[in-house]
């Protein structure tokens, strides 16, 4: 199946997210996403939630966050602090359609990678840079992660509870809104140069593509003078709305009541007659001047019920409620398996990892499907299909780059963390809870033999 993308070729200089999870969703699309990494820096994320926390032997192909983010991706090492790992660069760029990398400028122009040199090497190249704050302005040059963007984005700000401090999410949540922007980005890009011929230079603004999502607080400020208040998980529109505790250990339940109708319906479900009666619930601005109260009042009420039956007892009922997923939930959920949202991927033999479901796409095409998934690359595994098929260089000039370490399949300084052990990080906070029968759990589920 060769996929929507079929013939576009994709030069990567990506680490950890924004750059990473744009172009695996490329490639999902049938595009030739080529991965370069340096076996003298290694990447965070091959370290990162390793399988089973075995850092013995070749512990860094078998990290589960660099597998998520790359996909369908060809790996080539590549060392661009040297004359001639660059060469070998310039030479990909020139058969290549895109050029797309996440350092901020400065390193950029001390590759000699900039848009200008590129369309020397190739005049219709695209090239995407995504940083923090975007390749000009004052900011240009300063370092950035997913909090520190999240933060700038002006989104943490407005997250948290009433009469608490700025809160920021649990994911780099920057990280992922600048890879959704970006593969639009490129589409609109390749779109453009198949009329015209012409490539483009796409300046990404990680901040920026969060400061969008955010545009009611931006403008309220703008009109009004108001600067946007923390609420949690209030509405200022409706009340009850908020997540309620479960029977269980840490089980929840959304719930949001949008109209008069919505409320005596909770009620019912509840078999709270009394609640239905009292005036002082009677409309949504009597209920938003009792929210602290209907809130303790609804939390106790839900403590007995579990999350899902009282999910599907108040949708039946025509109330918007929904049982809040764990990890755990998530991958196990009838409605995401039945719509196959998660892909069996196999591993390369060398990592000794099962095969296992991940993450699909959020989109289905019913004339260009995606791609069959192909598990992130081992480090180094495309050296020699890329450079002698794609670049046709002989076996001794790719022998001499191996023994140069321009090129290699393992880190020149290869150093594994161990995290504590479950029970130590539950002590810590670090996790909410840890399951001992995962493997065999995932293995029923998926139908994994073996």
């Amino acid at each position: 199946m060769a996929g929507p993308l079929q013939g576009v070729r994709i030069v990567e200089m990506g680490q950890l997210i924004a750059i990473p999870s744009a172009m695996k969703w490329l490639g999902d699309m049938g595009a030739e996403v080529i991965r370069l990494e340096s076996v003298q820096r290694l990447e965070s994320y091959r370290t990162d939630s390793l399988y089973h926390n075995e850092v013995a032997g070749d512990f860094w192909n078998r990290g589960a966050n660099f597998y998520e983010q790359n996909r369908n991706k060809l790996g080539l090492t590549l060392d661009l602090s040297r004359d001639a790992g660059r060469a070998v660069l310039r030479e990909l760029i020139a058969i290549s359609d895109v050029f797309a990398e996440n350092f901020t400028p400065r390193v950029i122009r001390n590759f000699g990678l900039e848009y200008a040199d590129l369309r020397r090497i190739r005049p219709d190249i695209i090239m995407v840079s995504s940083t923090g704050y975007g390749f000009d302005g004052p900011w240009a040059n300063f370092g950035a992660t997913g909090p520190a963007t999240e933060g700038a984005a002006g989104l943490a700000y407005i997250t948290g509870y009433r009469n608490g401090g700025p809160m920021m999410s649990e994911i780099p949540y920057t990280d992922y809104t600048a890879g959704e922007h970006t593969v639009t980005a490129v589409m609109l890009a390749l779109m453009h140069r198949l009329n015209t011929g012409r490539g483009q230079f796409i300046d990404i603004s990680q901040t920026q593509t969060c400061s969008a999502t955010i545009p009611e607080a931006l403008l309220d400020w703008t009109v009004n003078g108001r600067v946007a208040e923390r609420r949690g998980n209030e509405d200022p529109a409706m009340s009850p709305h908020g997540c309620y505790p479960c029977a269980g250990n840490d089980r929840w339940i959304a719930i949001a009541i949008d109209s008069d109708a919505a409320w005596q319906a909770l009620c019912r479900v509840m078999g709270r007659g009394d609640w239905a009666a009292d005036r002082r619930y009677a409309d949504a601005l009597s209920r938003i001047n009792h929210r602290s109260e209907l809130d303790q009042m609804l939390a106790f009420e839900t403590r007995a019920h579990d999350n899902h039956a009282l999910m599907a007892r108040l949708q039946a009922a025509g109330v918007a409620a929904g049982a809040v997923m764990d990890s755990e939930n998530l991958l196990f959920n009838e409605h995401l398996n039945a719509r196959r949202f998660y892909e069996v991927v196999e591993h390369h033999p060398d990592t000794g990892m099962p095969p296992l479901p991940y993450a699909g796409r959020p989109w289905k095409l019913s004339r260009t499907p995606a791609v069959p998934p192909r598990p992130a690359p081992i480090m180094g595994q495309h050296n020699r299909e890329i450079l002698a098929d794609l670049l046709g260089k002989t076996g001794d000039e790719i022998t001499r780059l191996e023994e140069a370490n321009i090129i290699g399949y393992a880190p020149l300084s290869p150093r594994g963390v161990r995290r504590p052990s479950p029970d130590e990080q539950v002590r810590q906070g670090r996790m909410q809870r840890y399951e001992t029968d995962y493997a065999e759990r995932v293995r029923r589920g998926f139908g994994i033999r073996e």
